[in-house]
């Protein structure tokens, strides 16, 4: 379902991309807004992730995405997308450590998103932090947050026990967990599961640093506190949870663009779900590609302002696509995320235009300082 919106931010050339100043423009509400956890929830939802060693972590799958899509590519200038560019600048978090790292030019803002699906299982997908005022902000694909029904069309029901956890790989939480606070999305998604609008936006709490304590005995285990506790076959296990603050402030957000052409190279960072060699699982890392998008349609599936990158890699539903990326501060622009393939390895993503930017607008400004 299209419409046209005045422009919500002014823009003028600067580099590559361009600079925006706000411009205000509220002709109707799309955002919807769905609350997932209040903090008397946290704790409830961080021991269903971390006990028994995060075997519900290394338990989860993929979520699956749109199934059938058969994206052809849009030649025709007339059907270019218009409207006034703009960008929103990216933050940095705390600095990184000095030193050699094979990861030194991944961004440290993606990683994955958890949850209990409609069939009571741990699923995920990729996320990315993005800047926001609380910097508190998740960006992911719009079937990551909210359940679908086999005709394709969502419940606007938001999956249970949402989490993210920047930097993850083989179970590691580097810099924290960050339970889901209230998810954003675009009316479209949430009625019609349209596929150009198959993003959201999740606003999380201050996260946790999980940090494992061995109980000897009993008494121990009585004792302990400020944190999870069960018993073993073998004999007790805690887990302290340290602050981590807030997402932002430990990972920096990646900026946002959007009414871009469609004709520079991105970067797209996700986790596989394959590779040429092997199935991907929770031990697969980080991968990046560099690929020139084009636009797409699917009209069977009324689906007609799609962007899509020939990849060779399937990332995971909700992995970031980054214009103008720098990989010596690990920061660029949302411009793109994975919601599916066509065909074997051909992602696609919704294109950032106008109400993508209202929806984020909304989330950004949500939360607490």
């Amino acid at each position: 379902m299209k419409r046209i919106l005045p422009p919500l931010w002014g823009a003028a050339a600067a580099a590559s991309l361009v600079v925006g100043s706000a411009v205000p423009a509220h002709g109707y509400e799309i955002t919807v807004t769905t609350p997932l956890a209040s903090g008397a929830k946290v704790t409830s939802i961080l021991a269903y992730w971390l006990r028994d060693g995060g075997r519900s972590l290394a338990g989860a799958t993929p979520v699956s995405a749109p199934a059938g899509i058969a994206a052809t590519a849009v030649t025709a200038e007339s059907s270019a997308p218009g409207g006034v560019r703009g960008v929103v600048p990216a933050a940095a978090g705390v600095k990184r450590a000095s030193g050699p790292s094979r990861n030194v030019n991944l961004p440290r803002t993606t990683g994955k998103v958890f949850f209990v699906g409609a069939d009571g299982r741990p699923h995920w997908c990729a996320g990315t932090s993005v800047q926001s005022d609380h910097r508190n902000l998740v960006a992911t694909a719009g079937h990551c947050v909210y359940a679908m029904r086999p005709t394709g069309r969502t419940t606007a029901t938001p999956y249970r026990y949402w989490i993210f956890i920047p930097g993850f790989a083989g179970g590691g939480t580097p810099w924290g967990v960050y339970a889901g606070e209230r998810a954003f999305a675009h009316s479209d998604f949430t009625r019609y599961a349209d596929l150009d609008r198959d993003y959201a936006f999740v606003s999380v709490h201050a996260g946790v640093l999980p940090k494992h304590v061995a109980l000897r005995d009993a008494a121990q285990y009585a004792a302990f506190s400020g944190g999870l506790k069960w018993r073993t076959a073998t004999g007790y296990t805690g887990i302290r949870l340290l602050p981590a603050g807030r997402l932002g402030d430990k990972v920096g957000g990646q900026g946002l663009a959007y009414n871009l052409p469609v004709d520079r190279p991105l970067a797209i960072f996700g986790y596989p779900l394959r590779t040429a060699e092997r199935p991907a699982d929770a031990r697969t890392g980080l991968t990046r590609a560099y690929r020139r998008p084009f636009l797409a349609q699917d009209l069977s599936r009324n689906a007609n302002e799609l962007v899509a990158v020939r990849s060779a890699f399937a990332t995971a539903s909700g992995s970031p696509w980054l214009a103008a990326y720098r990989g010596v501060r690990g920061l660029g622009y949302l411009n793109g995320l994975t919601i599916g393939l066509s065909g074997p390895a051909t992602g696609l993503s919704p294109y950032f235009d106008g109400e993508l930017f209202q929806v984020y607008n909304t989330a950004r400004r949500a939360g607490s300082a």
